[in-house]
């Protein structure tokens, strides 16, 4: 192992260490990509207490979700419900929201994914290598806004967010008592990846031969949702190509918005007069002459 990765992993097991609650387990976010078995081997070799959870979207790549199966069976799969108890689906939710999810309306994450590991100290792969945004909303620990107390808003060591929480930027031992001191008012995130490059994820997962998804050998360098409307129109299209039973999926969806949008008792102004339509507006992402952006819409959720 090279002097500067030794370096690396010797520094996040030890933030793995010095963040680990004094009771109970960390919970652990895992989707199954790169960075997620990255974390989870760390957090093995720091032999920290954790429970590893897989928040099933219905819309990751099927080889992602088998790999997931076959070499982490100890990871629980969370399916998300609604408070009637019926699982939360990309199929079923499109409908309830009237609406598909776009780039100023990503709902599908808050539904899907974010609302895990409340009330625990959570363990994720998040780095700032990924995106401007989390460069700007991540840090080695990241509070939500909600959460929020003043021990954490007066201490120096935190910095607040464009968002409105507050990430500590390094790992002292003044901003480790606080964290321990709120811990219980607060849902605190640790990122003991943050400062990791794509070189150091993969270079750390050859050199102890970690497993990962074969999809990353066949070209896919982010194993993100099937559709995600933050992707490329290049990258949406390639993987409905791909995968092309989640294109159906996704029409069949949009057959159930067409027939809201066309039913007497609807309120809102959106009107599309074929799937075609909405789905060639949902993939360039863009409003043709005549037509009304997402933005404008005004739509009610089914209750």
């Amino acid at each position: 192992m090279n002097a500067e990765l030794k370096a690396k992993v010797d520094t996040t097991i030890k933030r793995l260490q010095s963040f680990a609650p004094k009771e109970g387990k960390y919970y652990l976010a895992f989707s199954g990509g790169k960075d997620s078995v990255t974390i989870k081997a760390l957090a093995d070799m720091a032999g920290v207490p954790y429970e590893a959870h897989y928040h099933v979207t219905s819309v990751d790549p099927p080889e992602l979700v088998a790999f997931i199966r076959d070499y982490h069976p100890d990871v629980s799969r969370d399916i998300p419900r609604y408070k009637d108890g019926k699982p939360i689906t990309m199929w079923n939710l499109i409908p309830k929201k009237r609406m598909m999810p776009t780039q100023l309306a990503r709902y599908c994450c808050e539904y899907l994914k974010e609302d895990a590991g409340d009330g625990f100290k959570t363990i994720t792969g998040v780095r700032w290598a990924e995106s401007v945004n989390r460069k700007r909303n991540q840090g080695l620990v990241t509070i939500h806004k909600k959460f929020m107390n003043d021990e954490v808003k007066d201490n120096a060591n935190f910095q607040q967010t464009p968002r409105g929480g507050y990430i500590l930027t390094n790992d002292n031992e003044d901003a480790r008592m606080v964290l321990e001191s709120c811990y219980k008012r607060s849902k605190i995130v640790v990122n003991p990846i943050i400062d990791w490059t794509d070189r150091d994820v993969w270079d750390f997962i050859h050199e102890f031969k970690v497993p990962y998804c074969k999809l990353y050998d066949e070209g896919e360098t982010r194993l993100g949702c099937i559709g995600c409307p933050m992707a490329t129109v290049n990258n949406r299209l390639r993987k409905f190509r791909r995968w092309p039973k989640y294109e159906r999926a996704y029409k069949r969806a949009m057959q159930k918005l067409i027939e809201i949008y066309h039913s007497p008792d609807f309120k809102g102004t959106a009107r599309w007069d074929s799937v075609e339509d909405l789905w060639n507006w949902w993939l360039r992402l863009e409003v043709a002459e005549g037509q009304i952006g997402f933005d404008e819409i005004e739509v009610e959720d089914e209750d």
